[in-house]
């Protein structure tokens, strides 16, 4: 299978909200360049060893499919930079498209995967050699083209959620999956049951695959958001983005237990205050907000009453 690399020059400003357009569009990956990464190399899906030498711009590429509309998309992508450039610079903002085969993308980024440790959680690679401290809890993971590597500050804020309130016993709904990582680290945190849903038919089959490397049981399949989801469920976490964290702040009472917990993040900060609002209108009392450079992480929870 072959994608289509979308890179955009910008600024190191502006990189963080130029990726959430990215991913919000469908992004099954997101690649930063700039004069600080070398200082914080666990942030990112991949790093370019080679970009290191100081530059005055930064360069974020996307990974579509080859199935998407490249023109809509570069235009649609055009569009929303003029937005934020109305509050960021952005720089020169250029937009190139090229194609690249999925094989050489894939393997080349392992070369610059490595274990992440997030509190007593180790992310390790499906191809990494690593025994960690018995009080670690391992979650190996091969997230392929599905989004999740553990590295990213968004997933991050979820693993510190799900080691504060997933407890034993209790049931989890993960919406938008990915790599499965969120569910794969629920269960092991002994969730009793985790049911894992995705829109996208790759992310259903690499959660799946991921799930089978850890030998936990899962289940896992294609769905939009909570739609026909009848039980409910002590936790719902979703890693998305601001737009659809909104939509779903509408039906996520549906699914959750009274007085019961919405991890959600994904959320790019200027967006925060947009998610909170349709928080109050859905009456999901805030329980804490967390922040992880321009990220944030939103815990709420369903009231027993409204």
């Amino acid at each position: 299978m072959r994608w289509y690399e979308i890179s955009i020059k910008t600024t190191e400003e502006a990189e963080d909200a130029v990726s959430n357009i990215l991913y919000e569009l469908g992004a099954n990956g997101v690649v930063i360049e700039d004069n600080e990464i070398v200082a914080r190399p666990n942030l990112w899906d991949y790093i370019d060893e080679n970009q290191f030498t100081k530059k005055d711009y930064a360069k974020v590429c996307a990974y579509f499919p080859e199935s998407s509309n490249v023109l809509e998309l570069t235009h649609t992508i055009e569009e929303r930079l003029k937005e934020i450039a109305k509050y960021i610079d952005i720089g020169e903002g250029k937009i190139s498209v090229s194609e690249v085969n999925e094989k050489d993308w894939a393997e080349e980024w392992k070369k610059y995967y490595k274990p992440v440790e997030i509190g007593n959680i180790v992310i390790v690679p499906s191809w990494e050699d690593y025994k960690a401290e018995d009080s670690k809890t391992i979650v190996w993971l091969d997230p392929g083209m599905a989004f999740g590597t553990g590295t990213h500050e968004s997933t991050i804020l979820c693993l510190e959620a799900i080691q504060k309130y997933v407890k034993p016993g209790m049931d989890v709904l993960d919406v938008g999956t990915g790599s499965g990582i969120l569910a794969i680290a629920a269960k092991k945190f002994l969730a009793r049951r985790v049911l894992a849903v995705d829109i996208d038919e790759v992310a259903v089959k690499v959660a799946e695959e991921n799930a089978r490397l850890n030998g936990v049981e899962i289940e896992i399949k294609k769905n939009d958001l909570v739609e026909g989801i009848e039980e409910k469920f002590d936790v719902v976490i979703a890693n998305i983005v601001a737009d659809i964290i909104v939509r779903l702040s509408r039906d996520v009472k549906k699914v959750l237990k009274d007085d019961r917990i919405f991890i959600s993040s994904g959320i790019i900060e200027d967006r925060l205050e947009d998610v909170l609002k349709s928080f109050e209108k859905s009456s999901l009392e805030i329980v804490e907000v967390k922040k992880m450079g321009t990220w944030c992480l939103i815990v709420s929870k369903k009231s027993c009453v409204g």
